[in-house]
């Protein structure tokens, strides 16, 4: 017992050692070294650097890039609990990195990670329910943990919000209520916001131009 609380300790020094080196911008001898106890913080236990070597590996970091071993370590992650791992590991698996392709493992991560707050989660499981990948469509929950994300301060929720009301997706079109998402993803500087509300001024009337800055302000 004595020596795993050793263990714990010791990953809890390598990876801050870790993550200072990486943060510090230096030379690629400085990034192949913070990557190199990054790896060794992963393997004494330590879920944060479990992760965060996997997203190394897989965007080649400080070290060759590997989708498989990517996988592994953010799946060391996950099992850990971690909601980032979770997610990352179902993003690997939806997109068939390191592995199988499997839409429906994918979704369950998903709403995994989005039940313990990941924003990331949040928007993918959103969009995964309002097009029916990987199970059962159910748009009026996609819209729901949208907003979820939105009231988390997500700009990316409330300006699908926006996309969904505009379009009628899952319900009448309602234009007054794309503004107010689109406002508020614009508040939350999504980059595409101020483009949406331009071009849904140019088809809303009159009385649904005043109810939507009503809404807005």
């Amino acid at each position: 017992m004595r020596h795993i609380v050793i263990v714990m300790q010791n990953g809890v020094g390598l990876f801050e050692e870790a993550c200072a080196l990486i943060a510090s911008g230096g030379s690629g001898e400085t990034l192949v070294r913070g990557a190199a106890l990054m790896r060794q913080a992963a393997d004494a236990g330590h879920a944060g650097a479990a992760n965060n070597f996997g997203t190394l590996l897989h965007t080649g970091r400080g070290v060759r890039q590997d989708m498989m071993a990517a996988r592994a370590y953010y799946m060391q992650a996950a099992e850990a609990g971690l909601p980032v791992a979770i997610f990352n590991l179902g993003f690997m698996v939806l997109n068939g990195l390191g592995g199988a392709r499997d839409p429906s493992r994918a979704r369950s991560l998903f709403e995994l990670a989005a039940q313990r707050g990941d924003l990331d989660a949040i928007t993918h499981f959103g969009a995964m329910l309002m097009t029916g990948t990987g199970g059962t469509q159910d748009v009026a929950a996609g819209r729901d943990w949208w907003g979820r994300g939105a009231a988390l301060g997500d700009s990316r929720c409330a300006f699908n919000l926006g996309i969904a009301n505009a379009g009628g997706h899952g319900q009448e079109i309602d234009f007054v209520e794309a503004w107010r998402w689109f406002k508020q993803a614009e508040r939350l500087g999504n980059p595409g916001a101020a483009h949406e509300l331009e071009r849904l001024a140019t088809v809303m009337t009159d009385e649904e131009r005043r109810q939507a800055h009503r809404r807005a302000s």
